[in-house]
């Protein structure tokens, strides 16, 4: 894929920088991604890196030392990686969705109390944008920290950032710090709700 086509970015985080880079979808978005990050990470990368199942579908590279995450929408991807020596102290999850009105009602049914509430009040404009705003953060938490995404993920209140996790394996709650994006400023060609999450899990 020519240069022309790709949109970068980098995104400040709280953690540090995120790497962001757009792309249109087709023909084959893994290899555009296999290209990024073998170009980032001075190795070939290949699908023979890439580790996925049932079990675990967040996609993994074990042989690379930063974490990547990536998603579509509409026939747009986006792809984001943390910087190199990262893995281990810094996750990612990110996600992309496109704005559309009938999806509103999905708050109602899915949402925590408080946020079903508050967008309820809001005019239908507003509620939309604060909707996939928080929807997008959802999907980014549990592609960041895993888990039960139904009961679990949807129904937890998203609105403050950091949202803190409780961990077993941790005395202190974990934070998943949000950072919430205009999808143009990834050359997303539509109108949509971007969101990068990342956590020190």
């Amino acid at each position: 894929m020519s240069e022309n086509k790709i949109h970068r970015l980098d995104a400040e985080t709280p953690l540090g920088v995120i790497h962001l880079v757009g792309f249109a979808q087709k023909p084959d978005h893994h290899l555009v991604i296999f290209g990024l990050l073998s170009a980032y990470s001075g190795c070939p990368v290949s699908a023979a890196d890439l580790c996925e199942s049932k079990v675990n579908p967040r996609p993994e590279f074990p042989k690379l030392d930063f974490d990547v995450n990536w998603t579509h929408s509409q026939g747009y991807c986006v792809c984001a990686y943390g910087e190199r020596g990262s893995r281990g102290r810094l996750k990612i999850g990110v996600d992309l969705e496109k704005f559309s009105p009938k999806r509103l009602h999905l708050a109602e049914r899915f949402f925590s109390k408080e946020e079903s509430t508050w967008l309820a009040g809001l005019d239908e404009a507003c509620a939309m944008q604060e909707f996939f705003k928080l929807w997008c953060r959802k999907e980014a938490f549990y592609k960041c920290v895993g888990g039960e995404f139904f009961e679990g993920t949807l129904r937890r209140d998203m609105q403050k950032n950091p949202v803190l996790v409780e961990r077993p394996d941790s005395v202190e709650p974990v934070a998943v710090h949000f950072v919430d994006l205009e999808a143009a400023a990834v050359g997303a060609p539509m109108r949509a709700a971007f969101c990068v999450a990342v956590s020190r899990l």
